[in-house]
């Protein structure tokens, strides 16, 4: 797939009114936690978006999640089409760090991964696995009671969808 042409087929799409619009409400909303709820919304939008116009609109509808962000991973990170550099930081690689414990079950390895000599394209992939990791863990029944730790982790998590998010729209 072309880069030129995916942004612009993207941005013919109805449903990438919507993603601007959800990113835009995470923009003013002062709540942390619905702040990343938002980003996620229009973050789910556009990687769908983004397999859909590869697979057509049935085959995205079945698509589980992770199908289409590993499609998502290799066709728009990996290859640097969206620039890595834009999405890893050390800053956000240490909030879910020092917030997230190691032995939690699915997030464990990837912040491992993180510690890695990796190039940074694996390493922005890793944050983004984390950043799903966290959103399952808010979307089906967090763990954690302690609202400052969902507020820290969230906010690190919306830091790297609103660089994919803002990099894509401002394309």
């Amino acid at each position: 797939m072309n880069i030129v042409f995916s942004f612009k087929e993207l941005r013919k799409r109805k449903a990438y009114t919507r993603i601007v619009k959800w990113n835009k409400y995470a923009d003013i909303e002062p709540d942390k936690i619905k702040k990343f709820i938002f980003r996620w919304i229009a973050f789910n939008g556009l990687y769908s978006i983004l397999y859909s116009m590869e697979y057509g609109q049935v085959n995205t509808e079945n698509a589980r999640d992770n199908e289409k962000l590993e499609y998502f991973f290799n066709n728009f990170i990996l290859t640097n089409k969206i620039p890595a550099a834009e999405i890893y930081s050390d800053a956000i690689k240490n909030i879910f760090k020092k917030e997230i414990k190691r032995d939690t079950r699915g997030i464990g390895d990837l912040l491992k991964n993180l510690e890695c000599k990796e190039e940074i394209e694996e390493k922005a992939r890793n944050l983004i696995k984390i950043v799903y990791k966290v959103r399952c863990r808010l979307f089906h029944g967090e763990k954690t009671p302690l609202l400052d730790v969902n507020e820290k982790v969230s906010n690190a998590a919306d830091h790297v969808i609103t660089s994919i998010l803002n990099y894509t729209i401002n394309k």
